[in-house]
């Protein structure tokens, strides 16, 4: 036994222990914060959605194994559909041949545009293209002074 029992109380502790119990129960009931209690009820009410409103993560393993194994089994069937429209002479795979033959012929009129770029490139020499590049950048830092400018004069001083 304890030095705490009834048995063993001083009176006068008795009596104080009476006297803070009295204190204590008149004490209004205290409320929790407005936002605990927000996130207490938003907590509760996550936790009471069913397992499939649920993050992927959160479901049960069983669930997740079967929605993995689902999906595995609709992808196959989707490669095995799309496999035999392009093996078979359908309209779909003859339209994709059309395609992609418009789709080479335009990558090699890409590809002449490219190499007659290149060849006029190795034909200037290349101070005339730094020079050319120094002037472009000249003439937009001067339109962009000349817009500051304007805009100051315009519109700041009305």
């Amino acid at each position: 036994m304890s030095d705490l029992t009834p048995t063993n109380k001083d009176p006068q502790e008795a009596r104080l222990e009476r006297l803070i119990h009295g204190v204590l129960r008149e004490q209004p009931p205290l409320r929790a914060p407005a936002s605990l209690e927000a996130r207490v009820l938003a907590a509760i009410e996550v936790e009471a959605l069913p397992w499939w409103h649920r993050g992927f993560a959160q479901w049960p393993l069983g669930a997740r194994a079967a929605m993995f194994a689902v999906l595995l089994l609709v992808s196959k069937l989707t490669l095995d559909v799309v496999m035999w429209l392009f093996s078979n002479p359908t309209p779909v795979s003859q339209t994709m041949e059309h395609t992609l033959s418009r789709a080479k012929s335009t990558a090699s009129v890409f590809s002449s545009l490219l190499q007659v770029g290149q060849s006029l490139l190795n034909v200037i020499p290349g101070h005339w293209i730094t020079l050319a590049l120094v002037f472009a950048a000249g003439m937009y830092f001067m339109l962009f002074v000349l817009g500051a400018t304007a805009y100051r004069t315009l519109y700041l001083n009305k």
